[in-house]
Parts: structure tokens; C-alpha cells; sequence
């Protein structure tokens, strides 16, 4: 794994009301043996593996940050369960303080919502606060879940998932229930990234709700990959 072939993918995070770049999130690629492994299926066997998870980890955010398009905040993603030890929280912070005018750490679920899983999260974010570093949650409500509502205070973005938009396909009664999520995110003083994007259509709805950002494949000729 520490020697596969990376490359990072710049997705452009877009504003809403400018129309303009705000930011990039930097999403890892892996291939080996010629053949490219989707991220989150090597992920979840890392969970089994935190010291190999963390140090690649160490690689693949030095290179992130390294390459990543000057004068835009970028969005990382971490794992909770790669900042639980106290060597690995001395290293993030370390690691975190010199660029947290540039970043956003996204909190990315873990793939299980079992009350361990879930305490690991919250004290991640609960730590990255204590440290004045700006996060954002990923996923939010991703496939109706409600795990979300649990992890929702305390970050200053809410990603909220592309699930939402292919449901409103289906069913244009889940935009009411869209519209009351991001209600709810700007009454709580923070702002919205809606996912998933891909179409003209998508861009059109999302233009009319009260969103603050949005990314999706729609947007992929302002992408970067390094």
C-alpha cells in the first residue's frame, strides 16, 4: 500500500450565489498492479490496520497539501480513527496548526454506526474545535440515515449527500424534506454544501434552494487531478 501509485483529485467546491470556486476538496486515488482501487474499499480494510492506516495517511495529506491549488481553501478528509492515539493527535496538530487558515477537516463517517464508532467521531470533533480548526460533515443524511443528527453540531460546514438529489428524482416530495435540512443548517449559523451535482437539471434545482455551496461531476472541468 505504501508504495501503490497516488494521485489526489481536485473536486472544485462552488459558490452558490458568485458561481464562482470557494474552495477544492482533495480526494485520494490509488492504483496498483495497473488496476485503480476506489478509496473507500481500501479504507475500510485500513480500519483494521491503524498503524499502516496512519501512516499513509501522513503520506497522502503531505502530498494533498503539497499540490493543492494556492489561494482556495482546501477541504481534507480524515478518519477519526486515524487521530486516537496521543502520538497520532500530537502529529495532526502539529501537522494542522500551520495550515488552519487554509483547511477544512472533513469528517468522514467510518462505516459503522455503533456507539464506539460514533464516540471516536464526536471526540475527533470535539478535539478539532478545542483547536480552532474549521470542519465540515460529510455525508449528511447519506441514504437516510440519522447517524448525521448525532454528529451535526459543532461543524461549520454540513455536507449534505447526493442521495438527497437522486431521491428528489424519484420523488419530488424529498425537496420539502431538503428544504427543512437546510433550514435548520442556517438557523444553527452554519452553512451547506450540497452533493452530487451532475447535471444541468441538478444545477438548476439547487440554484433555487437556500444553499450556501455545491459539488458534483457537473463542475468537473474546473477539476484538478495531480
Amino acid at each position: 500500500m505504501l508504495n501503490a501509485k497516488y494521485f489526489t483529485k481536485y473536486e472544485p467546491i462552488i459558490n452558490i450565489k458568485t458561481q464562482k470556486i470557494f474552495a477544492y476538496e482533495a480526494l485520494s486515488k490509488f492504483e496498483i498492479d495497473n488496476n485503480l482501487i476506489s478509496t473507500e474499499e481500501i479504507f475500510r480494510h485500513l480500519h483494521h490496520n491503524n498503524k499502516l492506516f496512519f501512516e499513509l495517511e501522513k503520506r497522502n495529506k503531505l502530498l494533498q497539501i503539497k499540490n493543492f491549488p494556492k489561494k482556495k481553501k482546501l477541504f481534507l478528509n480524515f478518519d477519526a480513527d486515524i487521530c486516537v492515539s496521543n502520538e497520532q493527535q500530537s502529529y495532526w496538530e502539529l501537522f494542522l496548526n500551520e495550515l488552519k487558515d487554509n483547511i477544512v477537516v472533513e469528517i468522514t463517517e467510518n462505516g459503522s454506526d455503533d456507539e464506539t464508532s460514533a464516540n471516536i467521531m464526536r471526540n475527533f470533533s470535539l478535539w478539532l474545535n478545542s483547536k480552532q480548526i474549521d470542519t465540515a460533515l460529510d455525508d449528511f443524511g447519506q441514504d437516510g440515515s440519522m447517524f448525521s443528527f448525532y454528529m451535526m453540531n459543532g461543524s461549520k460546514y454540513i455536507k449534505i449527500d447526493k442521495s438527497f438529489l437522486r431521491q428528489i428524482e424519484c420523488n419530488r416530495n424529498y425537496l420539502h424534506y431538503l428544504k427543512g435540512i437546510l433550514k435548520t443548517i442556517r438557523l444553527n449559523g452554519q452553512l451547506s454544501i450540497i452533493e452530487g451535482v451532475e447535471t444541468q437539471a441538478d444545477y438548476n434545482l439547487v440554484k433555487t434552494l437556500d444553499c450556501d455551496y455545491v459539488q458534483g461531476y457537473y463542475f468537473d472541468e474546473y477539476q484538478i487531478v495531480v
